[in-house]
């Protein structure tokens, strides 16, 4: 099998994976940084998982055994550990920053941060895939509850003057089953859950995925509990600092998708743009009546 990262093996591997390994997997994610010489036995007893379910999760990701799977965690954990990317370079310390004076500079610093690392990981293939799976889809649905309705209204609002037939489901009630039950096969649903994973938004998938319409999903980890149903899958780190959360490099990805589709739907976006700029001068909505739009 071709050299590559560990965690990227489980996400290509997540559909395939028990409880159990997921449970496994989701241990190594989160502490894989000191399992460089761990033993099979140390790893099954940390993970709350069998040595059998170990054995399994190591053939399952393509490996001949745990000393092959041990020896491409090292290899992950000696390139992530590189200054540029190691995770602790996140954290808000008290003794760097004066707080509340420095809140704005912790932040921003923060959201940078993050922005890069999103960046960093992006498949420009797997983008341009998303695009076109949009650019063609009958009909879009933007999928988001709780916390990130913040991001289905964001593109939501972006796809609409866009497109013709955008819908946002936020919650998982009779108006949206009916909405789902509806679609056409070939419907393209972008779905967001950060990073506490509602509850709901797993329900919506589940109904999604009985009408066969295609999942673009964006999340903080190969491990989120949307991943399975994906298919094409875009990982944004989310970093908590209170119960906020860092959204930044959310919208910015938001944005790339706007803007690619835009120039996919030049005239179409031109067209929209001008009808709707007429229709709210007509009804006084902005102070503001008249801006220039980008040409591109």
């Amino acid at each position: 099998m071709c050299s590559t990262l560990l965690l990227q093996r489980i996400e290509e591997n997540i559909k395939n994976l028990s409880p159990k390994q997921l449970r496994l997997a989701n241990y190594i994610e989160k502490n894989y940084a000191s399992l460089a010489y761990i033993t099979i036995t140390d790893l099954a007893l940390l993970a709350g998982v069998s040595e059998t379910t170990v054995v399994r999760f190591v053939y399952q990701l393509g490996f001949s055994g745990f000393p092959a799977f041990k020896m491409e965690l090292r290899k992950m954990i000696e390139k992530l550990s590189q200054p540029a990317t190691v995770s602790n370079r996140y954290r808000i310390r008290q003794e760097e920053y004066k707080f509340p004076q420095d809140a704005a500079k912790a932040i921003f610093t923060l959201e940078m941060q993050v922005m890069e690392e999103t960046f960093s990981m992006l498949n420009l293939n797997e983008f341009q895939t998303a695009i076109d799976m949009i650019h063609s889809a009958p009909k879009v649905l933007v999928v988001a509850c709780g916390a990130n309705v913040c991001l289905s209204q964001a593109l939501g609002f972006g796809l609409q003057v866009i497109r013709p037939d955008v819908y946002i489901i936020e919650k998982f009630g009779l108006s949206e089953t009916a909405l789902i039950r509806s679609l056409p096969e070939e419907t393209v649903s972008v779905v967001f859950n950060t990073p506490r994973y509602i509850n709901e938004t797993q329900e919506i998938l589940v109904a999604l995925k009985e009408k066969k319409t295609k999942v673009i999903s964006v999340s903080d980890s190969i491990l989120s509990p949307i991943t399975p149903f994906s298919d094409v899958f875009f990982q944004i780190p989310v970093k908590f600092v209170t119960f906020f959360d860092t959204n930044a490099a959310f919208m910015a990805f938001i944005h790339s998708i706007v803007f690619a589709l835009q120039l996919k739907y030049k005239k179409t976006t031109k067209d929209n743009l001008d009808e709707y700029s007429s229709f709210t001068s007509r009804h006084n909505f902005y102070v503001k009546e008249f801006l220039d739009y980008v040409d591109i």
